[in-house]
């Protein structure tokens, strides 16, 4: 447990150090010269008589400037502010630096933050503390710190000093820490296990995280010993809370906390969880312990998966003989397993639960995301029990919580219909929370992407693949998406469902009610062309059918019945359906797709259908029906399996690419949150046969996570024709008017304030707002950064400025023709770092090592 102290540790810095240490309770005094009462007594060069006061809270402290020059931060103030914890007030040669005092059991750990006033000797400084307000303390040697390695070099450059503990669990303790070098505050993470210099769970931890780039996995930085010989790795501070603490939040009625986390928004928060496991799982690794308390929930919507201590790289043993001590977790009900049984029981499948290392594989992380959405939906752990023998028992038995007081059966299963935030659950996430939480791993989702798509289809009122949704419901559902566009249609569509439609076209044709029956045709057409899409090819035959008995002459509407027919390996059915719209004036595309059926036909004669099968795959391809292709080729068997890998890129890149797509307000378009990266740049230069992305430049390395460069205007151009014309919808660069609105008015891409503070971006601007002339700058990174390795703008979007420079679609219309990028980029000097600044003195075909591109979808 934790034990907070209501004290205030006050560290005063001059030039050669730490010239005293305090301890106070809440308290409020005058920082100067002056020997009175209510006065800390400072006698320094630069320091008034009475220079600045100070207050003293529970959580956060007020500084008025009393004299001029008093700086708060590192920034200038007028009258009077109020800040968090930890704190800095500099007045005149001295810095005052105020923090939380924590008081940890079995930690030595002193909390001091680091000096880092470079100013001349105050020899002969006089430090008095009021006596009415502040009773001294013993005085303290230099922070504890931690390094990389025991030699005076390393030390030198990878020093870390722990301010206070902010979580403990089995393998060890996370402090709040500062980087002295860089500047930046950090977490960093001490092993608790081994004081011997090594603990092989905790070095696999830090491994798994190295290869883990992603916005939505905590990034590390650094990995070492310290001086007590315990292992330990810095990662990114995420400032927010745990999703279990937002769920505490929400039942214990805070209104704030419902306001601002509604059901959608921690379903999205959900999703995020989802990316971040989808991309792990593409690196073979599981994170075997995910549960609400796992996920930190960042200050501006950041989502991260934390604490991989116990991630598995498939194919690969675990280390003999390494066990996991049983966690002091915060959460409500988080215990942690010992020995081979790992992770947490509430969220653990039931095969973790039996021990069976080696037959874990991604559903038994599925396992544990449907018991987060579980949290999510009602609330509490999805099992409940008195003893941890108890909960294991119901786990490998798949005795999952009743979700609700109500209950139905449904055939030889009883479920129940959750209640959570005083609504209910709608039958859609309860069906997706029990097939993600199957007890047989058979039945539960196959996939990640499969889970999220599933939440993504109910957020966008689709059914779920997980429910029985019936013709009735699906209507429903598509009346409910498209109010707008069905208007009274739609009502009517409702009135007359108790007939079909063929005896409403045969008996009612002069009618009224049938005219405006027919006016949702187009719509009907609409929900097949998103169900054909989306691989739902039964609900897309069921759609067209619709518009075509209504409109029976429309050769548009034969030619997608023709689609969906070819598909479903109903050929001669589409034969037919393109015959139709050919003798309505038909395409050129349904005339090939009719000429490419009858052949298949033929040829299912010679070759077999299961051949005939694959050149239809590979026919969808080449036409640009990527969706249709992936969706139909799960049913190719080793057809499939043998070409899924290069026949599939365009649809994984494509897929890859709409998952970033972000609404930009004001405009009509969505745009990529982040830059183009490398691999997605790989993935197009594959699927067209070009040669291999080569590294620009020997001073920094360019990973498949970091932004693409040397990428020129018409380079950039081509991918997007190309992406227009495999996909059907239009894809460009973004205007700079488009660009802007993502942006936002403010004087700089991060905000209106300058220089930017370390995690505002890549750029080369040093704390004092100069060039860094190592091109480095306060943020630490020579060269590009991973895309979204800073937080993101109030709209979602990452590295709007600095990173790379970012080509604009229009703009050319200057003197020299040039296309303009904007941005600024990670070596842009100060002075063209304005979101208002453009830049056109490179040519459509240059290419240059700063300079990247952002996708935009019409």
């Amino acid at each position: 447990m934790v034990a907070w102290m209501k004290q205030w540790s006050l560290t005063l810095h001059g030039p050669t150090g730490i010239l005293s240490q305090f301890e106070s309770g809440e308290a409020q005094f005058v920082i100067g010269t002056e020997q009175a009462g209510d006065v800390l007594r400072i006698v320094a060069e630069g320091v008034a008589a009475r220079h600045a006061w100070v207050w003293l809270g529970h959580e956060r402290m007020q500084v008025e400037d009393l004299a001029g020059g008093t700086l708060v931060n590192g920034h200038p103030i007028e009258g009077r502010v109020e800040v968090d914890y930890p704190a800095s007030v500099q007045v005149g040669e001295a810095t005052l630096v105020v923090e939380e005092r924590v008081s940890v059991s079995d930690s030595s750990l002193a909390v001091t933050i680091p000096q880092r006033s470079t100013r001349k000797d105050i020899s002969s400084a006089d430090v008095t503390m009021p006596q009415r307000a502040l009773r001294q303390a013993d005085q303290r040697g230099n922070a504890n710190q931690v390094a990389a390695s025991s030699n005076d070099k390393a030390s030198s450059l990878c020093e870390y000093t722990l301010v206070r503990e902010i979580a403990r669990g089995g393998m060890g303790q996370i402090y709040f820490g500062e980087d002295p070098q860089l500047r930046r505050q950090v977490a960093v993470k001490v092993s608790s296990v081994s004081y011997g210099g090594e603990d092989l769970r905790f070095s696999k931890e830090a491994e798994v995280l190295a290869h883990l780039a992603h916005p939505n996995i905590v990034p590390i930085y650094n990995i070492g010993v310290d001086a007590q010989s315990r292992p330990f790795y810095s990662m990114k501070l995420v400032k927010g809370r745990t999703l279990q603490a937002v769920l505490n939040a929400i039942r214990d009625g805070d209104a704030d906390a419902r306001k601002e986390y509604p059901r959608a928004a921690l379903l999205t928060v959900l999703r995020k969880v989802c990316d971040a496991m989808a991309f792990a799982h593409s690196k073979g690794i599981l994170h075997r312990d995910l549960k609400p308390e796992n996920i930190m929930v960042g200050e501006y919507g950041e989502v991260l998966v934390m604490d991989w201590g116990l991630a598995k790289v498939l194919g690969e043993r675990d280390a003999e003989g390494v066990t996991r001590s049983q966690a002091n977790d915060t959460g409500d009900y988080g215990m942690t397993m010992e020995g081979e049984v790992m992770g947490t029981p509430q969220y653990m499948s039931p095969e973790q639960a039996e021990g069976m290392v080696a037959e874990l594989d991604a559903r038994s992380d599925i396992y544990s995301l449907g018991g987060i959405l579980y949290a999510i939906l009602t609330l509490r752990p999805p099992i409940d029990g008195t003893t941890l023998n108890e909960v294991l028992t119901k786990v490998k038995n798949g005795q999952i919580s009743s979700m609700a007081t109500k209950r139905v059966t449904k055939g030889d299963v009883t479920v129940g219909t959750p209640v959570a935030m005083g609504v209910d659950v709608p039958e859609a996430l309860q069906a997706v929370t029990l097939k993600a939480m199957a007890r047989e791993r058979e039945k539960r989702y196959a996939s990640v992407e499969a889970f999220a798509g599933d939440i993504e289809a109910y957020q966008n009122g689709f059914a779920t693949s997980a429910e029985e949704a019936g013709a009735w419901k699906r209507v429903k559902l598509w009346v409910g998406r498209n109010k707008v566009l069905a208007g009274a249609a739609a009502v009517l569509v409702v009135v007359v469902s108790g007939f079909t439609v063929k005896v409403v076209t045969e008996g009612r044709k002069a009618t009224l009610a049938l005219s405006r029956l027919q006016e949702t045709a187009p719509t009907f057409a609409l929900r097949a062309k998103d169900a054909l899409g989306g691989g739902d090819f039964e609900e897309a035959l069921k759609s067209i059918e619709f518009a075509v008995d209504l409109e029976p002459t429309n050769s548009e509407f034969q030619e997608l019945r023709g689609n969906i027919l070819q598909v479903l390996v109903r050929w001669p059915e589409a034969v037919e359906a393109y015959s139709r719209a050919m003798s309505r004036a038909g395409s050129e595309r349904a005339k090939e797709n009719l000429q490419l059926t009858q052949t298949l036909i033929e040829k299912t004669k010679t070759i077999g259908e299961a051949k005939a099968k694959g050149e239809l795959f590979e026919a969808l391809n080449a036409q640009g029906r990527q969706y249709e292709a992936m969706a139909f080729g799960k049913g190719l068997g080793d057809f499939w399996e043998g070409r899924k890998k290069n026949m599939g890129i365009v649809s994984q890149l494509v897929k890859q690419l709409e998952s970033k797509l972000l609404p930009v307000p004001g405009t009509d378009i969505s745009m990529s949150k982040t830059e183009l990266t490398v691999g997605e740049w790989k993935m197009y230069l594959k699927a067209e046969g070009y040669p291999d992305y080569k590294q620009p430049t020997k001073d920094w390395v360019q990973t498949d996570d970091h932004p693409v460069v040397m990428v020129s205007w018409n380079w950039a151009k081509g991918l997007c024709v190309w992406l227009s014309a495999v996909t059907g919808k239009e894809w460009r660069l973004p205007t700079n008017a488009e660009w802007e609105a993502a942006v936002g008015p403010s004087i700089y891409p991060w905000g209106d304030e300058f220089p930017p503070k370390w995690d505002d971006g890549n750029y080369m601007i040093l704390e004092d707002g100069k060039n860094d002339p190592r091109k480095v700058g306060v943020d630490g990174i020579l060269g590009t950064a991973p895309v979204a390795s800073f937080k993101p703008n109030r709209l979602g979007f990452y590295d709007l400025g600095g990173n790379v420079s970012e080509w604009m679609w229009d703009g050319r219309e200057g003197a020299n023709g040039n296309p303009v990028s904007r941005g600024g980029n990670w070596e842009s000097p100060q002075d063209t770092l304005r979101t208002s600044a453009r830049f056109d003195k490179a040519g459509p075909d240059a290419f240059m090592r700063a300079t990247g591109i952002r996708l935009v979808r019409q």
